[in-house]
């Protein structure tokens, strides 16, 4: 699979571009195991571990008394799906984010998996907002690639 600007090539979320944020982490993982993007999301959303959540319930009280969406399910906002593909989003009054969670074929030399985030600003609360989230987000990113390779062994 080629990846061009870091986003997986076909990949649907190309649908949602232009954007004011993009961000895209990958992981090759060696295993057995097939992986399907309800399975990666199952890992990514479902199975969380507690400073995560912890994080999200003081994300959700910083962000509550400023009329921002709190109790999201991700599952509950599914846009587009594919056989290696889910594309998620929803639009808030201070920005309108999407992701894509994307497994490549299982090959001989791992199964690629792919994060895809995109960002557009609606107002400059969402610019403060993500300034402040930004670097949570590429760490939660990154931990859940890492949980799936873990699930995977």
């Amino acid at each position: 699979m080629k990846v061009q600007n870091n986003i997986c090539e076909g990949s649907l979320i190309t649908n949602y571009l232009p954007a004011d944020y993009c961000d895209s982490f990958s992981k090759t993982i060696v295993s057995d195991k097939v992986v399907t993007p309800e399975v990666f999301m199952d890992i990514a959303f479902n199975q969380s571990p507690a400073w995560v959540n912890g994080l999200m319930a003081l994300r959700n009280a910083i962000v509550k008394p400023l009329g921002l969406e709190v109790n999201i399910r991700f599952t509950d906002t599914i846009l587009e799906r594919s056989p290696n593909e889910i594309v998620f989003g929803m639009p808030d009054k201070h920005l309108t984010f999407y992701a894509s969670l994307w497994c490549g074929e299982k090959e001989v030399d791992g199964q690629m998996f792919a994060i895809t985030t995109i960002v557009k600003y609606n107002n400059r609360l969402g610019r403060f907002y993500f300034f402040f989230i930004r670097p949570f987000h590429k760490t939660i990113m990154r931990s859940i690639l890492n949980r799936v390779a873990k699930q995977m062994k």
